[in-house]
């Protein structure tokens, strides 16, 4: 058993102990880098805890390392334009290329000096001029954005982004978000770039991968790596889950005291917050199923006709709630979420 603890449950902190999704990532980094990419911009989705965070910066991290790319992280829950305008300047490549002593510029609380003689007067000029000096010295700009949601900020950067590339600005998005939230945004008018954009859709990670990891960290024979991983569904926060509680109990398996560690910090952590994010037709569904998972039951209880049923499992499956195979009925993906759904069921009668 090692010394240190590998897990970490804090989401959007990236691990010690994790399970690689090189090959999902490496089709996003690899479009970037094609001179005949078909998309600029790329959307991680997936349910929460899925790991969408430590994926994207999985990719931001390798173009960090590149001379010729500048990246640049955006809060969704301000003013992202200007954002992105102050960390560009902000940039020392940028600094050293782009910043003169020939024209003081300020713009809402940050002050600098940029050569030329055209006067900027808001800040779609400004990101303009940044972009056009990076293209000249052949600098492409990658901009991350984690958990987008339909808001104003996100809808006016948007549009902003979408006329950046019809200038042909050497500028490339990846976002990350949750299902509900991306389509959300991508309803809005006029955004066809969201709407091209390819999705990564973030499910199990290797089932293999977790079962040499949890032999490897615990000490434990394959067999009982194997009911470890069993128990985490290849969900990623899971996975994380499962062994942070073993590792700080000093156990090796998931015994009474540790299942139910195991079901309260999931509950607490993650699946209130999923189940409160579904809809009131899909609560129903999923409260019915785990006494009776056949569809055509589900459906005929419901009285819901064959088309309208399969749009709801197909939401519940891009959501994270239920496996890909939901044509006969459901069978729910994330781990021990059927008692999670037993317990809230019988708690509130």
């Amino acid at each position: 058993m090692t010394k240190t603890n590998p897990f970490n449950v804090l989401f959007g902190v990236e691990p010690k102990a994790i399970i690689s999704r090189d090959i999902e990532m490496n089709e996003i980094y690899d479009s970037f880098l094609s001179e005949n990419s078909n998309s600029q911009a790329y959307i991680i989705s997936g349910a929460r805890g899925s790991g969408k965070t430590v994926a994207m910066k999985y990719v931001s991290d390798k173009f960090k390392k590149m001379d010729q790319w500048i990246v640049v992280e955006l809060n969704p829950d301000s003013d992202m334009l200007e954002q992105l305008a102050s960390k560009l300047i902000d940039e020392g490549k940028l600094k050293k290329l782009f910043v003169k002593t020939e024209f003081n510029f300020s713009f809402k609380g940050f002050g600098f000096s940029i050569s030329g003689s055209e006067p900027i007067l808001n800040i779609s000029t400004l990101l303009k001029r940044e972009l056009e000096y990076l293209s000249k010295k052949q600098y492409k700009v990658l901009i991350t954005i984690d958990e987008v949601s339909n808001t104003d900020f996100m809808k006016v950067f948007c549009h902003e982004y979408q006329l950046l590339l019809r200038d042909d600005f050497p500028v490339f998005l990846l976002m990350t978000g949750l299902y509900k939230n991306i389509v959300s945004l991508t309803k809005q008018k006029n955004l066809t770039f969201l709407i091209r954009a390819p999705r990564i859709y973030l499910g199990e990670l290797n089932k293999r991968s977790i079962t040499n990891s949890y032999m490897n960290v615990f000490g434990i024979e394959e067999k009982a790596a194997i009911k470890l991983t069993k128990l985490t569904n290849g969900y990623a926060f899971a996975y994380q889950l499962l062994g942070d509680i073993l590792f700080r109990s000093g156990k090796k398996e998931a015994d009474k005291f540790v299942l139910q560690k195991y079901d309260e910090a999931l509950q607490e952590r993650s699946y209130n917050f999923v189940f409160d994010e579904l809809s009131e037709k899909e609560k129903e569904i999923v409260l019915t199923a785990i006494d009776n998972p056949e569809s055509k039951y589900l459906q005929e209880t419901f009285n819901i006709p064959s088309n309208q049923f399969s749009n709801y499992k197909k939401a519940l499956f891009l959501k994270g709630i239920i496996e890909a195979n939901y044509r006969n009925k459901i069978t729910f993906a994330l781990p021990r979420f059927k008692e999670f759904l037993h317990f809230i069921k019988e708690i509130s009668e």
